[in-house]
């Protein structure tokens, strides 16, 4: 009985240890590279971060921490091998001048991935200049018509709070 009992809690210590491994995986975007200036432009940095979650075995965290991170037209895509969940508690800015994104028709895309949470932050699409250019009739070039889109995802959820902002 007494074999029984340490081989139980062995066991019972080797599924805990397991589980505990099993845990999220959490990648950092300043880890990556990323500046929180909202100067330097941060897309690759993103885009390395969300490659590392998107091929863990293990649920993953996209973390962006406090300060401003400049993204370009930037494609977040799967499939991915698990859930990830994207925590920002920062600010994403496009760049100042909207033709910067070209005729992608889209600041941040998210394709082809299941499982997903957006949480917390703030998006600031910095759309004045491309709102003003239409307002005026002028012939603006395409820029970005949408700053979050979705194409072929599920699951997908963005949380918004009191403390969110979505800026167009």
């Amino acid at each position: 009985m007494a074999n029984f009992a340490v081989s139980f809690v062995a066991l019972s210590l080797f599924y805990i240890f397991q589980q505990s491994n099993a845990a999220s995986a959490s990648f950092n975007v300043i880890t990556f590279g990323a500046k929180p200036d909202g100067k330097t432009d941060s897309t690759q940095p993103f885009l390395k971060a969300w490659s590392a979650a998107c091929s863990s075995a293990s649920p993953s965290i996209v973390y962006v921490p406090r300060g401003s991170y400049l993204l370009k037209a930037i494609v977040f895509s799967g499939p991915c091998k698990n859930k990830i969940t994207v925590q920002i508690d920062g600010t994403l800015v496009a760049p100042t001048d909207y033709r910067a994104l070209g005729n992608s028709g889209y600041w941040i895309l998210f394709i082809k991935v299941n499982r997903v949470s957006v949480f917390g932050g703030t998006l600031d699409a910095r759309g004045a200049g491309f709102w003003a250019c239409r307002k005026s009739g002028l012939n603006c070039p395409v820029g970005a018509r949408v700053s979050l889109s979705l194409s072929l995802s599920l699951s997908l959820s963005l949380s918004l709070s009191q403390q969110v902002a979505l800026y167009v």
